[in-house]
């Protein structure tokens, strides 16, 4: 009898897009942190990361300054042109590769396997069929930043890279037709 109900939540779970390889992520702490002019003067570009990897909590609190949602209106903390949300963030980390919904704060697994040279690896991906390429270029700009940002506040190593394999990303995401990789960008302790 246990096994049957265990069963029928299994089924249940993926009937819902529940994955037993997603990850729920803490509640992401939007205080405190580093002063902005202070992380601003500590933000650098660092190439060499420890193999440490980040914790849940400091995941959960990067990936919301990057591209969270903070407001009511679903909102983010990096703002796009006419608001269209066409970028993606999906994160290579020790366990696998995953979209980050920000929405529900959790990631959702596209692939058991990881790319990059850092424990974390941010793939920044946009919907071409939203905006022009030109202005997904610059809205990438602004998540880029705003990792920037948090990773001078959290004393984090962080390298923002137009030259990368895709070859070695684009198998791991489950792009749609009109999706395109556009940057990647490592992140970690320093070495």
């Amino acid at each position: 009898m246990k096994i049957k109900n265990l069963t029928c939540l299994a089924a249940l779970a993926v009937a819902g897009g529940i994955s037993a390889a997603d990850i729920e992520l803490p509640k992401p702490e939007t205080t405190g942190g580093m002063p902005l002019q202070e992380a601003l003067a500590n933000r650098r570009t660092d190439r060499k990361f420890s193999s440490k990897p980040l914790s849940r909590e400091m995941l959960s609190n990067l990936l919301w300054s990057a591209l969270g949602v903070n407001r009511a209106d679903g909102k983010r903390t990096a703002p796009t042109a006419r608001n269209q949300q066409e970028i993606t963030l999906y994160v290579c980390i020790p366990e696998g590769t995953f979209r980050y919904d920000a929405t529900a704060n959790k990631l959702v697994q596209t692939s058991e396997k990881r790319a990059g040279d850092a424990p974390l690896m941010l793939v920044y991906v946009a919907d071409l069929g939203k905006l022009p390429e030109r202005l997904c270029h610059v809205d990438c700009g602004f998540v880029g930043q705003n990792v920037y940002l948090f990773c001078a506040s959290e004393k984090l190593a962080t390298v923002f890279r137009g030259s990368f394999r895709e070859r070695d990303y684009k198998p791991l995401l489950n792009l749609k037709d009109k999706e395109k990789i556009l940057y990647v960008q490592a992140v970690g302790f320093p070495e």
